[in-house]
């Protein structure tokens, strides 16, 4: 049985009346429907129930219309394009990912596995089957592929990287929203539309949890892990973008992200704020060294991370012990025993598939390295660590080669911080490689490195030659002077 879920009666039009009237907009359209995670807009019911989150019906909507063109050459990069290093890894690993999928589980068949299904908590293991989980994955990953061929090829268009830009951060302040409004009526007793926005029966939804006596906020995510680090990745974008003197709307949205991250009492977005803060405290301390003088935008943004930390100490309930349940005390739960279980477990497995792994969608560790490593092998490794290497290898050029005042190349670097922590984040906690956080950072990362090199490219081609005036030989210019015939 199929079924549109509320939020899809409101979704589904809307995205319909994009793809059919505005096209151009389906890129920055997908980003802000990454934002809800936990919602599907079709549901499947069955022995294999499955949810379409808006996220993914929308890069199907881009693969209607992009793929037929892609296909018969209508689009396309010329062979001296950048696009084409971050392509052509991207291609195989999504190749090989599909293969695996259909082929390794009935080559491994019967090594142990995490199920997928069961999550990263259960200690148990299973033999090695093919299922249906293997086909959504592949399904997943070649969309995934698609949408980020897809804003590379729109890359060419004037404003389009801005606009990612812009939609990034309209999809976090949604869920900054939404996470404010979960916060309030738990403490007030308004109600709060779970069906609407945790709609998918594909994922495991982890709503209200509490720690130390205080409501996890998890927002449009399944769990408050998954909110912090997004919200983490979120709030280091408009860090660097604030501090870089890009736009001077990022201060209070950081302030919101900063706050959302107490919010969600995640293990993995305390740690990765923490980290965020030591790499902004090491760039400015290495700015003042090298220039001599204190930035004044470096200043305000320390002033603000250290009072948002002393207002979270003392306006959160119970923060010390809090602290000490998520940064000391999470190790010795038993969650935490069980995900470390799984990592050791993907090693295994790795082993014992002789470094090709079980399969796309056979195993479910803690952490993406360990996902891909045990899923994908050493050959989906190689390749993951190729198209990351190929992307920042781009956008290292593109902000070496811009002026240092370009918007553009603000946008950019606080796109390649945002990656990068991002990766970060999942290399720690992430259970699969198709989730949107990551492929929604690749893609603004990657099409804002296309779209400075384009306009540098743009800019040599309109460059007047420089004209060469080489001096006159003296009995010429003797001749000139006194008209000497």
């Amino acid at each position: 049985m199929i079924y549109v879920t509320p939020i899809g009666f409101a979704l589904i039009p809307l995205s319909l009346a994009i793809f059919f009237l505005r096209p151009q907009h389906l890129g920055p359209w997908a980003i802000v429907m990454s934002a809800f995670q936990a919602a599907s807009v079709l549901n499947i019911e069955g022995g294999f129930p499955l949810g379409v989150s808006p996220y993914f019906f929308v890069l199907i909507l881009i693969a209607i219309r992009f793929v037929p063109l892609w296909l018969t050459g209508k689009c396309g990069f010329d062979t001296a394009d950048v696009a084409i290093e971050i392509t052509q890894p991207l291609l195989i690993l999504t190749i090989w990912a599909i293969a695996s999928a259909f082929l390794l589980p009935w080559l491994f068949a019967g090594v142990g596995v995490d199920v997928p299904r069961l999550g990263m908590d259960s200690p148990h293991t299973s033999p090695l089957q093919w299922s249906m989980s293997n086909a959504a994955q592949a399904m997943y990953v070649t969309l995934d592929a698609i949408f980020v061929i897809y804003l590379l090829w729109c890359g060419r268009m004037h404003g389009y990287f801005e606009r990612l830009v812009f939609a990034f951060v309209v999809s976090g302040a949604i869920a900054s929203a939404i996470g404010a409004y979960q916060y309030v009526a738990h403490y007030s007793g308004l109600p709060y539309p779970t069906d609407f926005f945790n709609s998918n029966p594909g994922w495991r939804q982890l709503m209200s949890q509490q720690l130390a006596g205080i409501s996890r906020i998890s927002a449009t995510f399944i769990e408050p892990s998954t909110a912090g680090a997004f919200f983490a990745v979120w709030s280091t974008f408009l860090l660097f973008l604030a501090a870089g003197g890009s736009v001077g709307w990022a201060w209070p949205l950081f302030v919101i992200g900063v706050i959302m991250v107490f919010l969600t009492t995640s293990t993995t977005g305390y740690l990765i704020g923490g980290l965020v803060i030591a790499l902004f405290m090491w760039q400015e301390f290495a700015r003042v060294f090298v220039s001599g003088r204190i930035s004044a935008r470096g200043m305000f943004s320390l002033m603000l991370i250290v009072g948002g930390i002393t207002a979270a100490a003392l306006f959160i309930p119970n923060f010390s012990a809090l602290i000490s349940k998520i940064l000391w005390e999470k190790s010795d739960s038993q969650s935490g025993r069980d995900r470390a279980t799984t990592m050791w477990e993907a090693l295994r497995i790795t082993a014992e598939t002789c470094g090709m792994g079980a399969g796309l969608g056979s195993n479910r560790p803690s952490g993406m390295f360990f996902y891909i490593a045990s899923n994908l092998g050493l050959p989906g490794l190689m390749l993951f660590g190729l198209m990351i290497w190929a992307i920042y290898k781009t956008l290292s050029a593109a902000l070496r080669s811009s002026p240092a005042l370009d918007r553009a190349r603000g946008y950019l670097g606080a796109a390649g911080w945002a990656t990068a922590i991002s990766l970060t984040a999942l290399a720690v906690t992430a259970g699969d490689i198709t989730g949107s956080q990551l492929w929604v950072c690749v893609g603004v990362a990657a099409t804002g490195s296309r779209a400075v090199w384009l306009g540098r490219q743009d800019a040599e081609e309109i460059e007047p030659p420089l004209l060469v005036i080489e001096p006159m030989p003296a009995h010429i210019a003797l001749h000139e002077e006194y008209n000497i015939s």
